[in-house]
């Protein structure tokens, strides 16, 4: 290959949608998903190596959570070659104020520092069932720009990306249930 070569880098997206129901009203799921303690909680299940946590209100009625994650990659191979043997990762939930039916939309993003991987994304919380329980719906698009083999780095994280969203949800659902 001559030094004038072209490399050429392919900019894939993989879309992930993911949605979950908790028995309570939306203020009371939004005031979870912005609990410290709740965040601390969901980062240690994830078995975090370290981790920092920051919550801080927002303009009008919304807040902004902001945790940085160091993980253990359990990760392909293919994958580890570009991570090593930790995934930093960085993930900010800027939640907007209550919509007059106490919905909420907040804008996602995860970084993973080590990695040419993003997620971007919202996450709404919608009152169901009459407002007395909601719908948690996270629609996103994982992004991996690595030359050539973009793609499977996307197909190898969207199982994990799904999993911790699962996850997200038996805590909540566990969570909601111990504070009532």
């Amino acid at each position: 290959m001559s030094a004038n070569a072209a490399i050429f880098v392919l900019d894939l997206t993989m879309d992930l949608h993911r949605e979950c129901s908790y028995a309570a009203p939306p203020d009371t799921v939004y005031a979870m998903l912005t609990n410290e303690s709740f965040i601390r909680h969901r980062v240690e299940k994830a078995h975090a190596l370290s981790y920092d946590i920051d919550v801080r209100d927002g303009d009008g009625g919304g807040a902004r959570s902001t945790t940085h994650q160091s993980l253990p990659a359990k990760v392909p191979d293919f994958v580890r070659k570009f991570v090593g043997e930790r995934i930093e990762l960085d993930e900010v939930i800027d939640w907007g104020p209550p919509g007059p039916d106490g919905s909420r939309t907040g804008d996602l993003k995860v970084d993973i520092a080590n990695a040419p991987v993003t997620m971007r994304g919202k996450i709404r919380l919608v009152p169901d069932a009459g407002g007395s329980s909601t719908k948690q719906i996270v629609d996103a698009d994982l992004k991996a720009s690595v030359p050539i083999i973009g793609k499977k780095i996307e197909q190898a994280a969207a199982p994990a990306v799904m999993a911790g969203l699962d996850g997200m949800e038996d805590l909540g659902r566990d969570w909601l249930a111990a504070k009532r």
